[in-house]
């Protein structure tokens, strides 16, 4: 890979109404942190404005003085993760690519995951947090919106290695790739039947597989020699 990958971050969603002074900034922080808390002990179902604010010690005026209703707070902390487990992968990147290697090895690939994974678990909502990204419409756009992020980064550090492919077949190759990545955050916190040990080198040695594809020209059995 390369240096030249885009590191420029997105911008937050402005349906949430942001505090601009210290009080507000508090009480913000204090609803978020009771919605994470009401997820981590009771799931979504529970998540209504009333409990967020009865752990929070706020009324329902200060709630709705920031959120129109509970969709956008499980965006917010949803939005939190995301960013967090990007700023990872933005620093994982920086030192492979300075490295000097052209893909990551399996062992590389093995720590990115690791690490993404241990950021969801750290959170108390984390778990409850990647669920809702999955599986509630309301959280679609924001999960499309990290996963175009990553596949259009990916594919900028990776277009040079792969002269070959046509950059829209490269970048639905990186697409297909994050797709799947997103996935095994779930795997990781839910799946008690493989040690997370196991887990993780399994997946650096499948995804370290996948990128040699990526960058591949097409075959004789490949989909693009297909269609032709």
């Amino acid at each position: 890979m390369t240096k030249d990958a885009n590191t420029k971050k997105p911008k937050r969603s402005a349906r949430t109404r942001r505090p601009t002074h210290a009080r507000a900034t508090a009480n913000f922080e204090k609803l978020l942190q009771a919605a994470a808390d009401v997820l981590a002990d009771t799931g979504f179902e529970k998540l209504t404005s009333n409990e967020i604010c009865a752990r929070a010690g706020l009324t329902p005026p200060a709630f709705y003085h920031y959120f129109n209703n509970k969709y956008e707070v499980l965006e917010e902390l949803a939005d939190r993760l995301m960013r967090k487990q990007h700023d990872n992968f933005l620093a994982w990147f920086k030192e492979f690519s300075e490295n000097g290697s052209r893909l990551p090895s399996h062992h590389a690939m093995e720590k990115l995951f690791e690490a993404a994974a241990q950021i969801a678990a750290q959170e108390p909502s984390g778990m409850w947090t990647i669920r809702a990204l999955r599986a509630l419409p309301n959280l679609a756009h924001l999960r499309l919106k990290w996963q175009r992020i990553y596949s259009d980064q990916i594919f900028e550090a990776v277009k040079q290695l792969a002269p070959d492919v046509p950059p829209d077949t490269l970048w639905m190759r990186v697409r297909i790739i994050v797709e799947f990545a997103y996935i095994i955050d779930e795997l990781a916190l839910e799946e008690d039947r493989v040690s997370q040990d196991m887990l993780f080198r399994q997946v650096g040695w499948l995804f370290g597989g996948m990128l040699e594809k990526l960058v591949a020209p097409a075959t004789s059995d490949s989909p693009e020699a297909a269609e032709a």
